[in-house]
Protein backbone atom coordinates (compact mmCIF):
# COMPACT_ATOMS: atom_id res chain seq x y z
CA UNK A 1 0.00 0.00 0.00
CA UNK A 2 1.21 3.60 -0.71
CA UNK A 3 1.73 6.10 1.64
CA UNK A 4 1.36 8.64 -0.20
CA UNK A 5 -2.16 10.32 0.23
CA UNK A 6 -2.43 11.75 -3.33
CA UNK A 7 -1.63 8.05 -4.87
CA UNK A 8 -4.49 6.71 -6.82
CA UNK A 9 -4.32 3.26 -5.11
CA UNK A 10 -6.40 5.25 -1.77
CA UNK A 11 -9.08 5.87 -3.79
CA UNK A 12 -12.16 3.90 -2.04
CA UNK A 13 -15.73 4.24 -3.59
CA UNK A 14 -18.39 6.97 -2.21
CA UNK A 15 -20.37 5.89 0.75
CA UNK A 16 -23.71 7.24 0.00
CA UNK A 17 -26.21 7.07 3.24
CA UNK A 18 -29.41 5.46 3.37
CA UNK A 19 -32.50 6.84 1.42
CA UNK A 20 -34.43 9.23 3.81
CA UNK A 21 -37.92 7.76 4.61
CA UNK A 22 -41.13 9.33 4.56
CA UNK A 23 -42.51 8.17 7.78
CA UNK A 24 -41.93 9.12 10.97
CA UNK A 25 -42.48 12.59 8.89
CA UNK A 26 -40.82 15.91 9.96
CA UNK A 27 -43.23 18.08 12.01
CA UNK A 28 -43.33 20.31 9.66
CA UNK A 29 -45.23 17.29 7.63
CA UNK A 30 -47.03 16.27 10.83
CA UNK A 31 -49.14 19.61 10.88
CA UNK A 32 -49.76 19.13 6.90
CA UNK A 33 -51.05 16.00 7.38
CA UNK A 34 -53.67 16.76 10.69
CA UNK A 35 -54.94 20.08 8.91
CA UNK A 36 -55.45 17.65 6.12
CA UNK A 37 -57.17 15.25 8.14
CA UNK A 38 -59.37 18.02 9.60
CA UNK A 39 -60.23 19.11 6.27
CA UNK A 40 -61.26 16.02 5.29
CA UNK A 41 -63.31 15.54 8.07
CA UNK A 42 -65.14 18.77 8.22
CA UNK A 43 -65.89 18.00 4.21
CA UNK A 44 -67.40 14.37 5.59
CA UNK A 45 -69.38 15.82 8.29
CA UNK A 46 -71.11 19.02 5.52
CA UNK A 47 -71.66 16.16 3.20
CA UNK A 48 -73.25 13.60 5.57
CA UNK A 49 -75.62 16.70 6.60
CA UNK A 50 -76.30 17.80 2.93
CA UNK A 51 -77.29 14.29 2.42
CA UNK A 52 -79.63 13.52 5.60
CA UNK A 53 -81.27 17.19 5.06
CA UNK A 54 -81.94 16.11 1.43
CA UNK A 55 -83.75 12.89 2.55
CA UNK A 56 -87.13 13.98 1.53
CA UNK A 57 -86.06 15.18 -2.15
CA UNK A 58 -84.80 11.56 -2.36
CA UNK A 59 -88.30 10.24 -1.17
CA UNK A 60 -90.26 12.44 -3.73
CA UNK A 61 -88.60 11.50 -6.46
CA UNK A 62 -88.72 7.67 -5.15
CA UNK A 63 -92.08 8.54 -4.72
CA UNK A 64 -92.85 10.63 -8.23
CA UNK A 65 -91.60 7.45 -10.19
CA UNK A 66 -95.15 5.74 -9.07
CA UNK A 67 -98.04 8.66 -10.26
CA UNK A 68 -100.53 8.06 -12.73
CA UNK A 69 -102.60 11.15 -12.05
CA UNK A 70 -102.07 15.03 -12.14
CA UNK A 71 -103.17 14.87 -9.11
CA UNK A 72 -101.10 12.08 -7.87
CA UNK A 73 -98.02 14.83 -8.33
CA UNK A 74 -99.74 17.14 -7.00
CA UNK A 75 -99.90 14.97 -3.65
CA UNK A 76 -96.42 14.05 -4.00
CA UNK A 77 -95.39 17.82 -4.73
CA UNK A 78 -97.46 18.41 -1.27
CA UNK A 79 -95.76 16.24 0.62
CA UNK A 80 -92.02 17.84 -0.41
CA UNK A 81 -92.91 20.82 0.56
CA UNK A 82 -94.58 20.50 3.73
CA UNK A 83 -91.36 18.31 4.58
CA UNK A 84 -89.33 21.57 3.84
CA UNK A 85 -91.30 24.33 4.48
CA UNK A 86 -93.37 25.06 7.91
CA UNK A 87 -97.04 23.69 7.93
CA UNK A 88 -98.39 26.61 8.61
CA UNK A 89 -97.36 28.29 5.08
CA UNK A 90 -98.12 25.22 2.87
CA UNK A 91 -101.17 22.62 4.24
CA UNK A 92 -103.69 25.07 3.24
CA UNK A 93 -102.45 25.77 -0.41
CA UNK A 94 -104.58 24.85 -3.23
CA UNK A 95 -105.76 26.16 -6.98
CA UNK A 96 -103.42 29.02 -8.47
CA UNK A 97 -102.00 29.81 -4.62
CA UNK A 98 -100.47 26.37 -4.83
CA UNK A 99 -99.00 26.77 -8.24
CA UNK A 100 -97.59 30.31 -7.31
CA UNK A 101 -95.91 29.00 -4.18
CA UNK A 102 -94.36 26.18 -6.26
CA UNK A 103 -93.24 28.77 -9.02
CA UNK A 104 -91.61 30.90 -6.72
CA UNK A 105 -89.89 28.74 -4.75
CA UNK A 106 -88.26 27.40 -7.38
CA UNK A 107 -87.44 30.05 -10.52
CA UNK A 108 -85.94 27.76 -13.19
CA UNK A 109 -89.27 25.83 -12.72
CA UNK A 110 -92.76 26.91 -14.73
CA UNK A 111 -96.22 25.26 -13.43
CA UNK A 112 -98.86 26.29 -15.72
CA UNK A 113 -102.53 26.51 -15.75
CA UNK A 114 -103.01 23.23 -17.27
CA UNK A 115 -101.28 21.84 -14.35
CA UNK A 116 -104.63 22.16 -12.24
CA UNK A 117 -107.21 21.55 -15.12
CA UNK A 118 -107.76 18.54 -15.48
CA UNK A 119 -106.71 16.87 -11.63
CA UNK A 120 -107.78 13.40 -12.59
CA UNK A 121 -106.31 13.19 -16.20
CA UNK A 122 -102.78 11.37 -16.98
CA UNK A 123 -99.59 12.62 -15.55
CA UNK A 124 -98.07 13.83 -18.48
CA UNK A 125 -94.38 14.00 -19.73
CA UNK A 126 -94.24 17.94 -19.13
CA UNK A 127 -95.68 17.96 -15.31
CA UNK A 128 -93.91 14.82 -14.03
CA UNK A 129 -90.55 16.89 -15.51
CA UNK A 130 -91.47 19.58 -14.07
CA UNK A 131 -91.88 18.29 -10.93
CA UNK A 132 -89.01 16.28 -10.56
CA UNK A 133 -87.30 19.93 -11.15
CA UNK A 134 -89.10 21.38 -8.31
CA UNK A 135 -88.23 18.20 -5.77
CA UNK A 136 -84.36 18.65 -6.80
CA UNK A 137 -83.78 22.42 -6.86
CA UNK A 138 -86.21 24.17 -4.92
CA UNK A 139 -84.72 26.59 -2.16
CA UNK A 140 -85.96 28.20 1.00
CA UNK A 141 -86.68 31.32 0.39
CA UNK A 142 -86.01 33.61 3.71
CA UNK A 143 -89.18 35.73 2.81
CA UNK A 144 -91.31 32.96 3.05
CA UNK A 145 -89.92 31.29 6.10
CA UNK A 146 -91.05 34.56 7.95
CA UNK A 147 -94.24 34.72 6.39
CA UNK A 148 -94.02 37.98 4.64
Amino acid sequence: MDKDPASLSNLRDIVLPDPVGLWPPGPGGLILLALLLFCLGIAGYCWYRRWKADRYRRAGLFLLAEVTTVRDVSVVLKRVALAAYPREQVASLYGREWLDFLNRTCPGTHFEETFLNNPDGPAVLKSLETAKSWIKHHHLVVSDLNGH
